[in-house]
């Protein structure tokens, strides 16, 4: 009997971790125990948990799930407009935006671009991520025009305030120069030079190794190959 027992705790043990996995990573429930479910280091690590569920492990669903969860008690705790509340928002955005639950995403991240610029400053990384993902957004949809000037006002935005080697900067002037590549004319020249130019930074920045730096520079080797194989 002692043996039944044991093996029914044990397989109580084992459901309890993989409900709190689905919900949070184990380490994040036990700090929930400890520490209570409304402790802001709690709700921050919830947060981040759905972050790398997406960035890390492309578990987008997940992520979606984990920040659908966590939200509503950082809007609670925190306030709507605490800096936590509104980058977990973004992130939020983002991932339905990745998973086509956002019927209207232009108009929903305009409003957060609403929110966050006076809580935290044109400057400040979440804002000009907002407006990247705009960008972002825009350009997929086709209206390209429109997508160039959010780029550009976050390459200018931010570089005055976190400077040119900052890495959301190195990203949007990647992706500003890819749309004008893309665009082609003119521009496809111009873009190849902006792109080596792009990648001596990135790699002088963030080191030849670094994943966007490597990825950017594969690209315009792949640019460089193709303009010289159309001009053979």
């Amino acid at each position: 009997m002692l043996w039944i027992h044991l093996l029914v705790a044990l397989c109580a043990v084992v459901v309890l971790v993989r409900l709190a996995h689905r919900e949070v990573p184990f380490p994040v429930a036990l700090a929930q125990l400890r520490l209570g479910g409304d402790a802001p280091a709690v709700l921050r690590a919830r947060a981040l948990s759905a972050a790398a569920a997406w960035l890390e492990q492309g578990r987008l669903e997940l992520a979606a799930q984990r920040l659908k969860s966590v939200l509503p008690d950082l809007t609670r705790v925190l306030g709507a407009g605490h800096p936590d509340t509104l980058s977990a928002r973004l992130l939020s955005l983002q991932v339905r935006g990745e998973t086509g639950d956002l019927p209207d995403r232009l108009t929903a991240i305009r409003e957060l671009i609403g929110d966050i610029t006076p809580a935290l400053g044109p400057g400040h990384p979440d804002t000009l991520a907002a407006h990247h993902c705009l960008g972002e957004w825009l350009n997929e949809d086709g209206r390209t025009d429109e997508a160039e000037a959010a780029y550009e006002d976050v390459v200018a935005t931010g570089t005055e305030h976190l400077g040119a080697d900052h890495n959301l900067i190195l990203i949007a002037r990647s992706s500003l120069t890819i749309l004008r590549y893309n665009r082609g004319g003119p521009d496809s020249g111009a873009a190849v030079d902006d792109m080596a130019t792009l990648v001596v930074d990135m790699e002088r920045t963030l080191g030849p190794a670094h994943p966007t730096a490597a990825s950017t520079r594969r690209l315009l080797t792949q640019w460089q190959n193709t303009g010289a194989g159309s001009g053979a």
